[in-house]
């Protein structure tokens, strides 16, 4: 499974080291709103494709799981983002800040 990792910051960073101890998943691609920070968080990670955009990274096909390491308050526009571009999503919580988001989220993943 290729996993890719939305956002840049500290629980990205925990995200990349838990991956590169599972077998059947690579740390495949890495967004950041910055390039060069994306580039270092994957040089740092051994993660093969860095993005200084978030859409531009969903549009890979290579793409299997993105997991969401952004603050909480942009789990929902993200999520439902990677689902709009057809990925499967991985999301701790808080995912949305009320139940009518939720309501919303649920009904685009499937």
């Amino acid at each position: 499974m290729k996993m890719a990792i939305l956002g840049a910051g500290h629980i990205a960073g925990t995200m990349a080291s838990t991956i590169s101890a599972m077998r059947e998943v690579e740390a495949y691609a890495i967004a950041a709103r910055d390039l060069d920070r994306a580039k270092a968080f994957a040089e740092k990670y051994q993660i093969r494709k860095a993005f200084g955009s978030y859409e531009e990274m969903l549009q890979d096909p290579e793409i299997d799981l993105v997991y969401i390491a952004t603050p909480h308050s942009h789990h929902y526009e993200q999520v439902k983002l990677c689902l709009e571009h057809g990925k499967n999503v991985l999301c701790e919580k808080a995912f949305t800040v009320n139940a009518r988001q939720a309501k919303e989220i649920l009904e685009t993943a499937k």
